[in-house]
This record gives structure tokens, C-alpha cells and sequence, in this order.
């Protein structure tokens, strides 16, 4: 199937690395053009060298509001016809190993600067004839994950803001939607195993095995699986999906609705 991507233009974070990447190379393969973010810039320099043509790589902060705000202008100045919105997510820990000051950096590095940005291109994408928003959370937002507090909390309040602009702007055509990926085989799921690992007192391929059994499937899931539901999400022919969190989590998820 032609996906339509080819001569279009898309902003994607966290480019380098786990499931950003996997959807930029994705992207690139359909024949589209990705504005790659992060933070590092050798690693995007050499996706840059890698697609010298179709890769233009930035570098940014997006717990910065300064660079937030650059970052959008920079964006619109590009016309971009839509944004994976994706980002670290906060850390590990229990609600009585944190601190207030824990959660003021977990709503800057989880729901601020999705919101910021998000307004600084609303402008754009309703002009679009197929603009598109994808929000790259955790299936936490359905089924809360052990050891993740902040995570389950702030990803919770991103779908609550995701849902209501994809009420506000769907008669443009531009799409919101959420992908709540489950255990994938990535350095964020690292941490967590080694978290689990620590509080149990076994090794952590004993854990990776304990979350494995956790899905339908009994595996982690890879990169590749998840970036072709994003990718499809991103094209004209999802114009008919918004306001979803869809989880790409192998079964993971227990409840009905999934």
C-alpha cells in the first residue's frame, strides 16, 4: 500500500534513539522528510550522513521552554505536515521515593512542552489538508506500570489534553492521536527492567523474561512493529482515526477495550 508520505515533511523527536528512530527510518523509507530532535547532535549528524537528502537534524532541549519556543518557530518556518511528539519520560520510582521537585521536572519532560509546542503549530496543521499530531506515551495511560508513578500520572494527563484538542480541531482534518507502546525492546524499557530487577534481587534477564510472559505474545516487542502503526497513523489515509490512545503492546493490556 502507497501510505502517500513521499515529499512530505515530518518533525520527529527523540529521532536517535528506540522508538523515534525506528519511526524516522520508517518515514524515510516511505520517502518522506524528517526533521530528526534530540538532544545529542553526533547522533544526529549521523543520520544526517546516513540520508543526506531527506534527514535534517536538530538539536534541542524539549524540557526547555526557550527552546520549545525556537523549536516551533523553526517548525512552521519548515511547514511541516505533522509531528511525533516524543521525549524521555521521567524516571523510575515509587510514590514514597519522590519529592516534590520529582514530579515539577516529571510535568516539564512529560506534558509542558507537548503542550507548548502543540499550540505553536496548531496554526499550521489546521491549514493542512492532512495534518497530523502523534503523541508517543506508554500503554501506563491504561494499565499502570509498577515503579512508574510519574510516568502513569503525567501520561494519563496527556491523554486527557490529546482528547479534548482532537475534539476541538477535527473539523480542520488534523488528526491527534496517541501510541501507548507496551514493553519494546528499547533502552526507556532498560531502565525499568533494571528497576524491577533491583527490588526483586534477581538478574535482569530473569525480569526481562517475568515482563515477556506479562504479553499474549510472550516477547518483547521490537522497533520496527511500532513504528509501522505510527507511520500509518501519520499518513491520509488515517484521516478517519483521532482522539485514540491505541496500545502496540502485544497483548499486554488485560481490559476489554484494550
Amino acid at each position: 500500500m502507497d501510505l502517500g508520505l513521499k515529499n512530505k515533511t515530518f518533525a520527529v523527536g527523540g529521532a536517535t534513539s528506540g522508538l523515534g528512530r525506528a519511526i524516522a527510518e520508517t518515514l524515510l523509507a516511505e520517502g518522506a522528510k524528517v526533521i530528526g530532535i534530540a538532544r545529542g547532535q553526533e547522533k544526529l549528524e549521523e543520520m544526517a550522513g546516513e540520508h543526506p537528502d531527506r534527514f535534517v537534524p536538530y538539536a534541542a532541549d524539549l524540557t526547555d521552554a526557550t527552546a520549545v519556543k525556537n523549536l516551533g518557530f523553526y517548525l512552521i518556518d519548515q511547514n511541516i505536515d505533522g509531528m511525533v511528539l516524543n521525549a524521555g519520560g521521567p524516571p523510575t520510582g515509587r510514590v514514597e521515593e519522590l519529592e516534590m521537585k520529582d514530579w515539577d521536572r516529571a510535568w516539564e519532560s512529560t506534558l509542558r512542552w507537548k503542550v507548548q509546542l502543540t499550540t505553536a503549530l496548531l496554526p499550521l496543521l489546521k491549514g493542512k489538508e492532512n495534518g497530523r499530531l502523534l503523541y508517543l506515551e506508554s500503554v501506563s495511560i491504561k494499565q499502570p506500570i509498577d515503579n512508574l508513578v510519574l510516568s502513569n500520572a503525567m501520561r494519563a494527563a496527556v491523554a486527557g489534553f490529546v482528547k479534548t484538542l482532537s475534539r476541538e480541531v477535527g473539523e480542520s482534518g488534523l488528526t491527534a492521536n496517541i501510541l501507548a507502546p507496551g514493553y519494546h525492546a528499547t533502552p526507556r524499557i532498560t531502565t525499568v527492567l533494571e528497576k524491577s530487577a533491583d527490588i526483586q534481587e534477581v538478574p535482569l534477564a530473569e525480569v526481562e523474561k517475568q515482563f515477556a510472559q506479562e504479553t499474549s505474545v510472550k516477547r518483547l516487542g521490537a522497533p520496527s512493529d511500532f513504528a509501522a502503526q505510527a507511520v500509518f497513523l501519520l499518513s491520509p489515509k488515517s484521516g478517519y482515526i483521532t482522539g485514540q490512545t491505541i496500545t502496540v503492546d502485544g497483548g499486554l493490556v488485560r481490559h476489554i477495550t484494550g
